[in-house]
This record gives C-alpha cells, sequence and structure tokens, in this order.
C-alpha cells in the first residue's frame, strides 16, 4: 500500500481526523480494514463476544501479513467516536497484538454546538497537527501546502457529488458506490479521482433503474469492504437505494470547506468546524441534523422506505433506531431494522425479510 501511494501510511480508525492534514505533511491515511470477516475470526476468541464487528476486524487484521504495522505504518490515529474506540489499548492487549506505535487519541466533544466543544475540538486538531510533524519528521506545516491538500480533497468530493447525483437518477448501483466509497482509501486522492471520473461517466451513459423498484434509504453502521452483504441483498430483493447516510459512501467526504482565513490558524480551523459540524454520526449527543437529513421534504420525495442497518454490536446505532423508527414512520415512510454481524448464515433470512419489505413498498 505504501509504495502504491508513494508515501508513508498512518492508520486510522475513523473518518473525523481531517484527511487533508495527513496529505499536506507528505503522509496517507489509511482507513484499517473494518470489513474483514478474515480479521473478525482472528481476534473473535480473544474478545468480547457482543462487541462491534468492524472494531473486532480491524483489531484481528493486525496480525495478517501485509497489514501488520511494522510493514510499512508509520503511525496510529484513533478518533475516540465510541466508547469501543477510548478502550482501543485494552482491546488491543486482550486480542494479544501490540499496539501500533506512534499511536495518537483524538478526543472527539459528543456536544456540537457548544461553542467550548468547539474549542476544544480545535486544540485537539492542533495536537494531532503536532503528532503528524513529528511522524513526517517535519518542524512546520506551510500554509500553502495545506491550502493545496484542501484543494485536492475539494476536487475529489466534486467529482463524489456527482456520482451521488447519478444515485439520485437511479442509475448508480448502491453495491458500486460502496465499493468506489471504500476504494478511496486504497489509492491516492488524485488517482482515485481520475478513476471516479471514469466511472461517473459510464454511469451517466446508463439507462435508469425501472421506475417498478421501490427506491430506499440506507442508514446505520456502515459497510465496509468486504462486507458487502447488505448492499447485494438489497438489490437482490428488487430494491433500489438511491441514499444513504453511511460514512464508508455518500458520508466519506463531510462535505465543502469553507475559508476566508488563509493563514495556517484560519485553515485548520476551517477543517476542524467541517469535520465536526458536518458530522452526522450517532455518537453525538445534540443530532437532530441527521434525522432531519433523511426526512428532509426534498429527500422524501425520492424513497418511500428506510432500511436500518445495525452490526451487532454497535450500541450508537442500536439505539438511534429506538427514536428514529417512530419519527420516520410518523412522516408516512416504511422502516425496517435489520440486525446483522460479520458471518454469511444469516443472508438468506435477511434477504426474506427485505422481499417483505419490498411488498409493503408496493401496496
Amino acid at each position: 500500500m505504501s509504495a502504491r501511494v508513494g508515501k508513508p501510511l498512518v492508520a486510522l480508525m475513523c473518518l473525523q481526523a481531517p484527511l487533508e492534514l495527513f496529505h499536506a505533511l507528505g503522509l496517507h491515511a489509511f482507513k484499517v480494514y473494518g470489513g474483514s470477516h478474515a480479521g473478525a475470526r482472528l481476534s473473535a476468541p480473544l474478545l468480547p463476544a457482543i462487541m462491534c464487528p468492524m472494531l473486532r476486524s480491524a483489531l484481528g487484521a493486525l496480525v495478517i501479513p501485509g497489514l501488520r504495522p511494522e510493514e510499512g505504518w508509520k503511525a496510529f490515529v484513533a478518533p475516540t467516536t465510541c466508547d469501543w474506540v477510548v478502550k482501543i489499548d485494552e482491546l488491543f492487549a486482550a486480542a494479544g497484538v501490540s499496539a501500533p506505535c506512534p499511536s495518537w487519541r483524538l478526543e472527539l466533544p459528543h456536544l456540537k454546538d457548544r461553542p467550548e466543544s468547539q474549542e476544544r475540538w480545535l486544540e485537539e486538531i492542533y495536537g494531532l497537527r503536532t503528532f503528524l510533524l513529528g511522524t513526517a519528521g517535519r518542524k512546520k506545516l506551510h500554509a500553502k501546502e495545506l491550502r493545496r491538500s484542501m484543494d485536492i480533497y475539494q476536487k475529489a468530493w466534486a467529482a463524489f457529488s456527482e456520482l451521488i447525483a447519478l444515485r439520485r437518477e437511479g442509475k448508480a448501483p448502491l453495491t458500486w458506490c460502496a465499493v468506489i466509497g471504500n476504494s478511496f482509501f486504497y489509492d491516492d486522492v488524485e488517482a482515485w479521482t481520475a478513476r471516479l471520473k471514469e466511472a461517473v461517466a459510464l454511469f451517466r451513459a446508463r439507462p435508469p433503474a425501472p421506475a417498478r423498484r421501490p427506491r430506499v434509504f440506507l442508514a446505520g453502521s456502515p459497510v465496509f469492504f468486504p462486507n458487502l452483504k447488505l448492499p447485494r441483498l438489497i438489490e437482490e430483493a428488487g430494491l433500489e437505494c438511491v441514499m444513504d447516510d453511511l460514512c464508508s459512501s455518500e458520508r466519506v467526504f463531510p462535505g465543502a470547506v469553507f475559508y476566508d482565513d488563509f493563514s495556517e490558524h484560519g485553515l485548520l480551523k476551517a477543517l476542524a468546524q467541517r469535520y465536526h459540524q458536518g458530522c452526522l454520526c450517532p455518537t453525538f449527543a445534540d443530532n437532530d441534523r441527521r434525522v432531519n437529513n433523511i426526512i428532509a421534504p426534498a429527500h422524501k420525495r425520492l424513497y418511500r422506505g428506510v432500511i436500518f442497518h445495525v452490526l451487532k454490536g454497535c450500541h450508537p446505532f442500536d439505539l438511534e433506531s429506538v427514536s428514529l423508527e417512530g419519527r420516520i414512520k410518523s412522516e408516512g415512510l416504511k422502516f425496517i431494522k435489520l440486525e446483522t454481524d460479520y458471518t454469511a448464515e444469516d443472508g438468506q433470512t435477511l434477504l426474506t425479510r427485505l422481499e417483505a419489505f419490498h411488498s409493503s413498498l408496493a401496496d
């Protein structure tokens, strides 16, 4: 991977850390394999039975040849987005693997709208900057370098927005969008953007999906390669997923970054605000915007039902589904919650439930 992107790798547990900052310092942020079935099986006997399978998979992946820290990783960054990640050191010890060193934690304030939370998050970003400078063997971050990286990611986001627009038209299938979103970390961002533009051109030339296929919104736990079971089952059930709010798909990018202060401080502040305020993760306490994004009038015209995906052990999403179901149904939309793990055994059961959901949408 390091040879492919031409940069040292920094393992990353969550998208909450500004990717532009890594890029500006000549580093490549790589999302640890969160969907590896093999990784999950390797660590399962050593970890709690009811545990986030994404993290279990990531911990197990650390012992797979080619992914070990000593085989190319320069550092490890873990934003504390949930309780599982807060306990990451203990989980490393329980899994019997050596924690990647050096490592850095980003303490995420879980109240977005408080000014003091925003100030504290900016301090965390400054701390990350200092850590990454040491990782890169640098003494200074130049504002010009950071602006260039921000422009590069803006172009990637613009290209990705074109793909999302094609999804709304029914021209870009869910599984392909999931693969493209997941591939973001496997390549240099500029090379990925170029390939994405080629894919967009191909999707644009496709006819839209048949109008008779019920359209749905996919929410909940992210779907990481190679665990693409759910996207495949949704399409096999004859449903057309035109929107999602998964951090592995449409929320790979937090959106555009706006700034009018071209100093290093101004750029870091703009990045901090966008990654904090723009995130719709259920780990935040003040998160009405996440629900409003699903039931927005402009969005409701695109689909008739919501599929809520919960990975067993993913407690924030599991808890959110309880309150979200009532809000969704009160808007006249259908709702189904699917709980699953990194196994193939429940595939037929999930397919049967999705086919029944398909029938309810056709009523």
